[in-house]
């Protein structure tokens, strides 16, 4: 209903009838959602923003348990420290690349030949600044899944969830498994690494440090080039999501943005650009939300 009357919405002003719903949204709420329709109105949105003191300023849909995609490897990141903490996963160790851990998919993994050795700093550096989905597994794997998600448990995630690994078509297709999450807890688990508030001071200095590396797309994209960003993207054939912190001088803040049933990508008839409609309304809603919390001339 929502987005049938965002679509309508040039009417309803022009016959200066706006619906109530519509105009009870805070300002914001209202260029958030005019943004997502813009470029993506068949897609369905979750969104969470919050200020770095955990105060929450806008929620659409948060709590709606979606497919995470690759914005769930933050929380086997997470596991892998915590299990570096408790003195069973080295850190400083290494693990072999094996022929049956191959995959086609992002990263440059696949291209690398089975049998080599990779230290675990080095595939969790690719699982998250690549987002690498060998490397992702690989990790995965030795951490244990029950384990990550009875870390999820103990932080409170009560829809995050890993049921396969990543890139299983096989059990996600035909099997039905997914790795589910939602964009308040996924965005409350960047929050809490932000806030150096998860763990150690130390080892959420390093995961910021990872995570400000990642490419400088959908949200980065959406905020100045200089501004740094925190942040872990996911793909999966109709979803585009996208979750971090934007340094805002005084005043950061934490963004999730999750969308599903999203178009597929196509070539623009004026630029001649390949566009994808879910990565542009991301792009747009992080400038909507910087134009409200950024600096100001004040």
């Amino acid at each position: 209903m929502l987005i049938r009357m965002l679509r309508l919405l040039p009417l309803l002003l022009s016959a200066g009838c706006v619906t109530s719903e519509f105009e009870r949204m805070s300002r914001l709420e209202r260029e958030v959602h005019l943004a997502h329709v813009r470029h993506s109105a068949e897609s369905q949105m979750s969104a969470w923003l919050a200020r770095a003191d955990g105060s929450e300023i806008l929620s659409i849909n948060a709590d709606r348990r979606v497919a995470g995609a690759s914005t769930v490897k933050v929380l086997v990141l997470v596991e892998a420290y915590a299990q570096a903490e408790e003195g069973t996963f080295p850190l400083g160790g290494d693990l072999t690349y094996l022929a049956e851990d191959w995959m086609e998919g992002g990263g440059s993994m696949q291209y690398e030949k089975p049998g080599s050795t990779w230290s675990y700093r080095q595939l969790i550096r690719k699982m998250i600044v690549e987002s690498d989905d060998i490397a992702s597994n690989m990790i995965l794997k030795r951490l244990g899944m029950r384990n990550v998600n009875a870390r999820a448990v103990t932080l409170g995630m009560q829809a995050t969830r890993f049921e396969r690994l990543f890139g299983d078509e096989e059990a996600r297709r035909r099997r039905g498994l997914e790795n589910w999450t939602t964009a308040r807890e996924m965005g409350r688990l960047m929050l809490a690494i932000f806030r150096r508030e998860i763990l150690t001071p130390a080892a959420c200095d390093e995961m910021i440090e990872l995570l400000e590396k990642t490419p400088r797309g959908r949200i980065a994209a959406g905020v100045p080039k200089f501004t740094p960003v925190g942040h872990k993207g996911g793909n999966l054939p109709g979803i585009r999501h996208d979750v971090g912190w934007v340094r805002v001088p005084g005043h950061p803040y934490v963004l999730s943005v999750f969308l599903d049933n999203t178009l597929p990508s196509k070539r623009s008839e004026d630029s001649g650009q390949v566009e994808d409609p879910g990565i542009l309304a991301i792009e747009a809603i992080a400038r909507v939300v910087y134009g409200a919390l950024g600096p100001t001339d004040e």
